[in-house]
């Protein structure tokens, strides 16, 4: 099936969310996220254009958009899917990450990083602990899925950088004992077409995670400090007081559903002179502003390398003996 639309409505979540309501429901079925998730990566694709997913015709000035459906769920199972690992609460990596998470707004607050908590990147407002605490989950957690992925795929082990300093020291890859500087970047906006490396890296690795938003609750949930934090609670209030049906509802939610990150290992890129965009050039869908923040190599999502035998060929050389 065939869904034509303009760019206005390509520009349009909500417009191009209901025209194609019937293929999100159906890869849905096949990715096995939320629907929200599930069109976030369509719509990725969709402005990327990858997978030849997308024709377009132009009449003067004006673009005719023509989505092929079956190509969409063609992506989802042939690209999304083979290259999605899982994380879960049971995962070693993933507990040493909850804990590096939480040391890093500490070790700012006490001046033991070179990161600050006044740093602005890409904000315009002060973080405070807690954002510090998601923003580096969030950021770290791809490290780990490529861990994963590699171990899945290759039966490799890769050794991860756990060490937070204070030194200011020349940019260092992400996998330990690399022979190039390997940058991995993860994101939760699943909608993001760009992949992108700091300056430095000669390489950039880009993963998108679909994370549950109350994903530390869920870790305390797993490991049964939260239900020990609501009994203590509950055993110090009045039986009658209504904060008992609060308590009840914050257990059952947070246990309904174990904890899975799904991450979709989207590809890699060797950086150049090319790849690299000044601070303050305007990239279409890149955030709010559309503006790169800061000097640094950035990729469209459909011009990374994927499949098995570029992995095999041409990254794993870099980062094995």
């Amino acid at each position: 099936m065939i869904i034509s639309c303009t760019k206005t409505e390509l520009n349009s979540k909500p417009k191009i969310r209901a025209k194609l309501a019937e293929v999100v429901s159906e890869c849905n079925k096949l990715f096995g996220c939320s629907e929200d998730e599930t069109f976030s990566l369509i719509l990725s694709a969709i402005r990327a254009e990858e997978w030849n997913i997308v024709s377009i015709e132009e009449y003067g000035n004006r673009k005719l958009y023509n989505i092929d459906s079956d190509r969409i769920k063609s992506w989802i199972n042939e690209k999304v899917i083979p290259n999605t690992v899982q994380v879960k609460t049971e995962d070693v990596d993933l507990l040493k990450l909850t804990v590096f998470s939480l040391a890093m707004p500490y070790k700012m607050l006490k001046g033991e990083t070179k990161a600050t908590m006044t740093e602005k990147i890409g904000r315009s407002k002060r973080r405070d602990f807690q954002q510090i605490f998601s923003d580096t989950f969030i950021g770290k957690i791809g490290e780990i899925a490529f861990k994963k992925f590699i171990k899945d795929k290759f039966g490799k082990e890769l050794d991860l950088d756990w060490e937070i300093s204070k030194a200011i020291t020349k940019y260092e890859s992400d996998i330990v004992g690399s022979k190039k500087v390997v940058s991995i970047k993860s994101t939760d906006t699943l909608e993001s077409i760009w992949a992108e490396a700091p300056k430095p890296a000669e390489y950039g690795i880009f993963i998108k995670v679909v994370l549950p938003k109350d994903f530390f609750m869920k870790i305390l949930a797993h490991i049964s400090s939260l239900k020990k934090f609501l009994r203590f609670v509950e055993d110090r209030i009045n039986k009658q007081d209504k904060m008992q049906n609060m308590l009840k509802f914050i257990e059952e939610t947070a246990y309904r559903e174990e904890m899975i990150i799904k991450a979709y290992v989207c590809g890699f890129f060797e950086t150049s002179g090319s790849t690299l965009r000044s601070k303050g050039e305007k990239l279409e869908y890149l955030g709010s502003k559309y503006e790169v923040y800061e000097n640094k190599h950035v990729i469209k999502c459909d011009k990374l390398k994927y499949r098995l035998e570029d992995w095999k060929s041409i990254f794993l050389p870099l980062i094995t003996p």
